[in-house]
């Protein structure tokens, strides 16, 4: 069992995934310098939009460890740091530091294996490549798409869809993509 702060916020992030976070608290930017020091690792774990403005009862119980792989220095002392999803991992208790900052003893969870994307499939993969498109700040995170594997398009549509947190959970915990395609054919064909 190890220890890993922790980044709640309503940016989900599955491994291979990239997300833009903004730090301009005292704590996350301790859980950075920690980070980048080697002393403590962070996940990025989901936080319902409703949640926001109301205390966290409940961290729920898969995030994804994540390493930094851009930052800039923003006006006002604020920091901006893109980040990509390595590994998920189940929280296994969850505390708060002196300072506020959440931290939680996990254990690693298991990512899903790449997946060849399939005939029956290669929609699932127009549809987000047409998403990347229309929303280019997200696609602009995704120089090289791995638009060939379904668990990385699986993840990126997670990542995306306006889905409450628990249905994410539950399609993330399971042992590979499968479920997720099927929800996401019948989401994209239903009339």
């Amino acid at each position: 069992m190890s220890e890993i702060a922790l980044f709640p916020t309503t940016s989900h992030l599955l491994p291979d995934g990239h997300v833009e976070l903004l730090l301009c608290e005292e704590r996350h930017l301790r859980m950075l310098k920690q980070s980048l020091a080697g002393e403590r690792g962070f996940a990025v774990c989901m936080l319902n939009e409703a949640d926001v403005n109301s205390e966290i009862k409940k961290i729920p119980a898969i995030a994804t460890q994540c390493q930094v792989i851009n930052f800039d220095a923003l006006e006002g002392g604020l920091l901006s740091i893109q980040v990509e999803g390595v590994q998920k991992v189940r929280l296994l208790s969850v505390s708060v530091e002196d300072d506020d900052l959440l931290c939680a003893q996990f254990a690693p969870y298991p990512n899903w294996p790449p997946h060849p994307l399939k005939t029956g499939d290669k929609e699932l993969a127009d549809k987000l490549h047409l998403f990347f498109q229309s929303m280019p700040e997200i696609g602009a995170l995704y120089p090289i798409p791995q638009w060939d594997d379904l668990t990385w398009v699986c993840q990126r549509w997670i990542e995306v869809l306006p889905l409450e947190v628990h249905y994410k959970q539950l399609l993330i915990t399971q042992t590979t993509p499968k479920l997720t395609a099927r929800f996401l054919h019948k989401l994209f064909n239903a009339d």
